[in-house]
């Protein structure tokens, strides 16, 4: 009994997995793509649209997929849009990558947009410019700095020498010893907005605000 029931139980598994066309339209446009997932969510992915592009889908994503299954779905305007410039001539799951790539590509060009438009304002020194050498080390996730010239709390700005870049940090720590060389031993995150970590040492110029 029990070997029969497993036998049966591996010719359902085997039927499930077997690859079916299913029909399925998309924004009104009805094509034919082979699969062998057992959702409409599932299958929907597969052929690129995922549930977070989706406004409606008929039957629901959960429900079970056969070769009967008969699927409708309508994508949000931005998926939409790119399967129409692409006049339908490219898979949904080639206009759903390149619609996801320029999505990226615009992303991260509004985050440099961002990065370039943080400049900060000019401020008058309360102390005389100073000139060094700032290394860095990890102590927690704030624009901070250690230093053995200032005392905590001692808000700084600083300027690499090299390419201009300037930030703003508060004195929070004490060190590096004087026998490094080094003036300011910055947080990580603030010396990554002066240069690429990997440098270690960068020459500054910094002063009191």
């Amino acid at each position: 009994m029990l070997i029969g029931l497993i036998y049966l139980m591996g010719i359902l598994q085997a039927h499930s997995l077997t690859e079916k066309n299913i029909s399925v339209t998309i924004n009104g446009l009805t094509e034919t793509y082979p699969t062998t997932s057992r959702t409409v969510g599932k299958f929907l992915a597969e052929i690129g649209i995922p549930e977070s592009q989706i406004m409606t889908v008929a039957p629901p994503l959960k429900s079970s997929l056969s070769a009967e299954s008969i699927v409708a779905v309508e994508t949000k305007p931005k998926l939409r849009d790119a399967i129409v410039a692409a006049n339908f001539s490219s898979t949904v799951k080639a206009v759903a990558e390149a619609a996801a790539k320029a999505e990226a590509e615009a992303k991260a060009a509004a985050e440099a947009k961002a990065a370039a438009a943080e400049t900060l304002k000019p401020v008058m020194p309360k102390s005389p410019t100073y000139v060094g050498i700032a290394s860095w080390y990890k102590f927690g996730n704030g624009m901070t700095a250690a230093s053995t010239q200032f005392p905590r709390g001692t808000k700084l700005r600083v300027i690499n020498n090299d390419n201009g870049k300037m930030i703003d940090i508060t004195i929070n720590d004490f060190g590096p010893e004087d026998w490094t060389g080094v003036m300011l031993d910055l947080n990580k995150v603030a010396f990554a907005k002066l240069a690429p970590i990997g440098l270690g040492k960068i020459s500054i110029r910094y002063f009191k605000i």
